[in-house]
């Protein structure tokens, strides 16, 4: 497994399904792929690469994909009721 990604390789991982960006529409953000979570470090320079997250930040991560699936189904209840 590589220890990084490109951010124009995570936008076809993206656009081809393989990827799962946490929020949908962002343009670069935390994403699930090939088993673990890819982000581009705060720190980094607007054009860097998509690098693994540590376990510490896989947890956050996992916490903050099932806090906005909830909104997402939240939402979509509601959208229903209009």
């Amino acid at each position: 497994m590589t220890d990084y990604t490109t951010q124009d390789r995570m936008r076809e991982l993206i656009d081809g399904g393989e990827a799962k960006p946490m929020l949908v529409g962002m343009e670069v953000g935390p994403t699930f792929y090939d088993g673990r979570w890819w982000y581009v470090p705060v720190e980094a320079a607007e054009d860097a690469d998509y690098r693994p997250a540590d376990p510490e930040q896989a947890e956050s991560f996992d916490k903050l994909s099932r806090r906005a699936e909830a909104v997402d189904r939240v939402q979509a209840e509601l959208d229903e009721r209009r």
